[in-house]
């Protein structure tokens, strides 16, 4: 009896990325993943029992892709950084973004349980360090949902452009109006630009 070639989990779930992302979720088949690695669909099978199975792998992947793209070093900005990597990873997955993000069959969380993650990174500028940490979880919470909505349009055809520097300069705007508006809410505005005015009359 010939030897099967094995095949990894995460051959298979990248492949399967790599054909959601050009082809579609509806383009993911055992038999298209095999094609695509240029095997049968033996080996898969001693992998996975069913294209079930690797679509629920397929969905961890994603949001582990997505994490990465938004923990690189685009600005000195960790909060910034946090929008523009969504925003970067919509414009270059949009078939992934589409299908997995907007699609009620496969619905898929954004920066699922991820909060955690993003808070320290967020206490690293100076005016966010200065907030509560229910002032900070707002504020997250109101940039993922100015990003989904930016995705949508992105994906929908129904923004201006496809450059990642216009999403930069919107989600610099957003943010700081974001982070203004906690700050007027706490209290802490007037201290806070007093002690910047300071700072920078003895630099």
């Amino acid at each position: 009896m010939a030897r099967i070639k094995v095949l990894t989990q995460d051959q298979i779930i990248k492949c399967a990325f790599d054909i959601a992302r050009s082809k579609g979720l509806n383009a993911i088949t055992i038999r298209e993943i095999g094609k695509q690695l240029k095997k049968s669909t033996a080996p898969i099978y001693t992998q996975y029992q069913s294209i079930e199975d690797i679509i629920d792998d397929l969905e961890l992947y994603i949001n582990k892709v997505l994490l990465d793209y938004t923990q690189k070093p685009y600005t000195e900005n960790g909060f910034l950084n946090i929008g523009i990597g969504f925003i970067n990873f919509v414009l270059e997955n949009k078939r992934i973004f589409s299908d997995f993000f907007m699609s009620i069959e496969s619905p898929s969380s954004i920066f699922s349980n991820d909060k955690e993650i993003y808070l320290p990174h967020m206490r690293k500028d100076y005016l966010l360090n200065q907030l509560s940490d229910a002032s900070l979880t707002q504020i997250y919470s109101d940039i993922v949902v100015y990003c989904y909505g930016l995705a949508v349009m992105i994906c929908s055809n129904l923004s201006e452009t496809n450059e990642l520097n216009y999403y930069i300069n919107k989600l610099q705007e957003a943010g700081n109006i974001m982070i203004s508006y906690q700050m007027f809410k706490s209290g802490l505005y007037d201290d806070i630009v007093r002690e910047l005015i300071t700072k920078k009359g003895q630099s």
